[in-house]
């Protein structure tokens, strides 16, 4: 821990507002200052040059892998399905089937994705799906967002996520209860989603930046097939839910090397191998002709580069922000607070101010259970429906709010087409949104439950 926290903590929000200005004044690229301003932030909390050096290359590292190589596998699976037109016969299959409201059908993905065990690897592995799914239209701004705050209300509230696992193991809840009241949380979260990104993002809102996949003419004589484009992103998914559920401290699918096994089937390396060659199978001979294209392969590998890049960054601005310690600090002043018969709101302030200022849902999940476990009983939530609450809180506020120093944020914001000032804009705000209304229906929840 360096420096004061409090002080730390207005720098660093210091630091988002300098990043805003910067990219809105000048087009700079969103890696360049942060590197730049992750730099000034570390100097100024304190951080020797050593120190400082160490952590920033240490978070930069671990998001190149996870989810860096998800990212990578996600272009080259879009690449193969456009080159194959199995994406141009997948979109025909939605359309010919009658299906409407693609904002309706992301957020349905979304749902199920934020089930997986990181949301950044969740979302990664269906923006294939997105430009057939958004058909003809190309409403991508609107739909990436929509299937964008799914994930998080799933991955925050959902009792096989491991935000709510964490949480609710911690603080003792019992998962039955958690899931009788987060997954229709959950749900309510979704459909609020789908309504913002309907209303903030214009019908017609296409993206702004290169596409993740290379966008030479298609192979007509090639014949792509819809089903191997789905199973490719479907199965790796599944993966990483299975790895999830794996990870649950009751060890329902077995404990020892079978845990190690289940828990090892949904990292990014796997994850890669899994759904680039279940694609390439798929389509055996175009697909060997297109690794061997070194044109096709830079063409993928540019395109993705510069939101790698950026993801990277904020990976390394994350880890310099948890070891200044200071969410840590703050949080702990915050259970000092009284607030009546509301007090499962403190569970969720003190994990959305850790999210807000040190990036990660999942740390940000962990430390505030094991802050908020010592004092259920202070706090009136003792009984099973409040321990379940609070842990519902905090998974609630481990998800507000994503921005800068978090890579879920770069992944939407790419997607999506969103600059650095829309990014807060649209997804930001979205997902401040998504916490309040979950706090408030959580905040209802406990005095009912109270009265009971």
């Amino acid at each position: 821990m360096y420096g004061m926290p409090l002080a730390q903590a207005l720098v660093f929000l210091t630091c988002v507002v300098a990043f805003v200005l910067a990219t809105q004044w000048r087009p700079f690229h969103p890696f360049l200052v942060l590197v730049v301003l992750a730099t000034i932030f570390g100097y100024i909390a304190g951080y020797p040059t050593s120190q400082l050096g160490s952590a920033f290359g240490s978070g930069f590292a671990e998001k190149f892998y996870s989810p860096g190589l998800v990212i990578v596998a996600a272009a080259l699976i879009a690449g193969i399905a456009e080159n194959t037109t199995a994406a141009d016969r997948l979109m025909a299959l939605i359309h010919r089937a009658g299906a409407r409201g693609s904002s309706i059908i992301t957020a349905c993905l979304g749902l199920i994705a934020g089930l997986a065990a990181s949301p950044a690897s969740g979302f990664a592995l269906l923006t294939p799906l997105l430009r057939p799914v958004a058909g003809k239209a190309q409403s991508n701004e609107r739909d990436t967002l929509a299937m964008a705050l799914a994930i998080s209300a799933s991955h925050g509230l959902a009792v096989l996520t491991p935000v709510p696992i964490a949480a609710a193991a911690i603080i003792g809840a019992d998962w039955d209860r958690v899931a009788l009241f987060g997954l229709p949380l959950a749900v309510m979260l979704t459909v609020f989603g789908t309504l913002f990104a309907r209303w903030s993002s214009p019908a017609g809102a296409t993206t702004t930046t290169e596409p993740s996949a290379p966008q030479p003419a298609p192979d007509k004589t090639s014949k792509g097939y819809p089903i191997v484009l789905i199973a490719a992103i479907a199965i790796p998914l599944l993966l990483l839910i299975v790895q999830s559920v794996g990870e649950m401290p009751s060890e329902p699918l077995g404990g020892g090397p079978k845990r190690e096994l289940v828990i090892g089937i949904g990292r990014p390396l796997i994850l890669f191998l899994v759904g680039v060659g279940i694609m390439t199978i798929g389509h055996l001979r175009r697909s060997l002709g297109l690794f061997a294209d070194p044109s096709w392969t830079g063409r993928v590998f540019g395109n993705v580069s510069g939101l790698l890049l950026t993801v990277c960054a904020a990976g390394g601005l994350q880890r310099l922000c948890q070891q200044t310690g200071m969410a840590e600090v703050l949080g702990e002043r915050l259970l000092t607070w009284h607030v009546g018969a509301f007090s499962v709101l403190i569970p969720f302030l003190i994990a959305a101010v850790m999210k807000t200022l040190q990036g990660s849902s999942l740390v940000a999940s962990i430390t505030a259970a094991g802050m908020i476990g010592p004092v259920v009983v202070p706090l009136g939530l003792a009984d099973s429906n409040g321990k379940a609450l609070a842990a519902l809180a905090v998974g609630a506020g481990a998800m507000t709010v994503s921005h800068i120093n978090d890579e879920y944020f770069w992944l939407v914001a790419g997607r999506a087409g969103l600059t650095p000032l829309r990014g807060f804009a649209r997804f930001s705000a979205g997902t401040l949104l998504q916490g309040l209304i979950a706090a408030a229906a959580l905040a209802i929840l406990a005095s009912l439950a109270s009265r009971m």
